[in-house]
């Protein structure tokens, strides 16, 4: 049996808060980079660091990288879902639009995300399939070793209730799990001779 260690960090906090940022690739204020290096200052030997190519996320780990001297791997599949024609925008102004026949609400939304999708945006199909094929893709290719995993709060959260069996689909995990900027989450994957995977999720 081998082991290795997935650490998930979420960006930092963000230039233009209060919006909706999916693939809005909006800059991390001053404070956002800040909280990164000081998430990342306690962890053990990185030897590898993938990130989100939006900027929020790659900034950062290509600084680390660099400083660190390790690789650096881009995945379009740990971009955070597409919001569609909310995405960018304020909060405060998309909780102000009803349901109606030609248009979904954000409560709506994120009470059942499987049901109700943001006009012109990405299923939540969609989004699942993408993170879960790099979720496998990772498992089946990486090496030993501890792997940095720069990406955002859905995709985490996502990533989190698989490792906990928790139901997909469901809401669970969205609504019951908060990842703050610059959180760590850290995943530990025990392999066993038959190349079966057992994730666990690290206190």
């Amino acid at each position: 049996m081998h082991q290795r260690t997935l650490y998930l960090l979420r960006h930092g906090e963000i230039s233009t808060p209060g919006i909706l940022a999916g693939k809005t690739d909006v800059a991390l204020s001053e404070k956002g980079q800040q909280q990164l290096w000081q998430a990342t200052e306690q962890l053990p030997d990185i030897t590898t660091c993938i990130s989100s190519p939006l900027q929020r996320c790659q900034k950062f780990a290509s600084e680390f990288s660099h400083q660190h001297d390790i690789q650096l791997k881009i995945s379009k599949n740990l971009q955070e879902m597409n919001f569609g024609d909310w995405d960018g925008k304020q909060y405060k102004k998309l909780w102000e639009i009803t349901q109606n026949e030609t248009q979904t609400a954000i409560g709506d939304f994120w009470q059942n995300p499987w049901k109700f999708t943001p006009p012109n945006g990405e299923p939540m199909d969609d989004f699942v399939r993408r993170v879960d094929l790099w979720w496998q893709d990772w498992l089946a290719d990486s090496a030993k070793g501890n792997t940095l995993v720069v990406a955002h709060g859905g995709v985490i959260k996502h990533l989190i209730a698989r490792v906990l069996n928790m139901p997909i689909p469901g809401t669970a995990h969205m609504s019951h799990i908060d990842v703050p900027y610059a959180s760590v989450v850290k995943i530990t994957i025990y392999t066993d001779e038959q190349g079966k995977h057992w994730p666990k999720m690290v206190l």
